[in-house]
């Protein structure tokens, strides 16, 4: 064989095999996800400027939810499509402490146990003869 063949042949064997598979590709885009979502401190936002491993920018959105804050990084993978099959996406949450349920479950508590003490002590007088009001209609 001649040298020239067989270096042609290392060539096309190394440029074919050169490039990372998809499936690296995808691992390198899910750790870089996983890096910047580990940054958040779980605040109402967040920001990135980096790039998954297909060369494309990230998106990143926080939502706030009754009890969290929910952070979602993604990437839109090898197509560039967003929202489809092949994105790739971290999600983290944190609570932010700012939950009404707490405020409304605490004011209904209020509200019955103040509900049910005016209607014991209302039961009360009633028994001792103090009933006022409803002791005339009788």
């Amino acid at each position: 064989m001649s040298r020239s063949f067989v270096l042609f042949v290392f060539f096309v064997a190394f440029v074919s095999g050169c490039g990372p598979s998809a499936n690296e590709l995808h691992e390198r885009t899910l750790s870089l996800l996983n890096t910047e979502a580990d940054r958040w401190d779980g605040g109402e936002k967040f920001a990135t400027t980096a790039n998954d491993a297909y060369g494309r920018p990230l998106t990143c959105s926080v939502k706030k939810t009754t009890l969290n804050y929910v952070l979602e990084i993604r990437s839109n993978g090898p197509d560039g499509l967003p929202k489809n099959s092949d994105d790739i996406v971290v999600t983290r949450s944190k609570g932010h402490n700012e939950s009404s349920i707490t405020k409304e479950a605490a004011k209904a508590v209020e509200e019955v146990s103040s509900g049910a003490s005016s209607g014991i002590l209302k039961g009360i007088k009633k028994q001792l003869g103090f009933g006022g009001k409803e002791d005339k209609k009788e």
